[in-house]
């Protein structure tokens, strides 16, 4: 299957999101902004879908997921 190019708007998010989970990694259980672009939005909302991160709606936050006891 092809790989659909990005275009550097799509490139760009990509990147800025790499940036912000890296760095939110590093702040494990801290709350951090999750931005007003509707990519970075969608992004977030994906990451959530798949346990990566967790949203706090009603102040536009995520968290990275903190591992439950048994390690998953």
């Amino acid at each position: 299957m092809a790989k659909k190019k990005l275009s550097a708007a799509e490139r760009l998010v990509d990147e800025q999101m790499l940036a912000m989970l890296e760095w939110a990694s590093e702040r494990p259980g801290k709350w951090q902004r999750i931005g007003n672009l509707d990519a970075t939005k969608k992004a977030a909302e994906l990451l959530a879908a798949r346990g990566v991160i967790e949203i706090w709606p009603e102040t536009g936050m995520y968290r990275i997921k903190p591992k439950t006891p048994n390690g998953k």
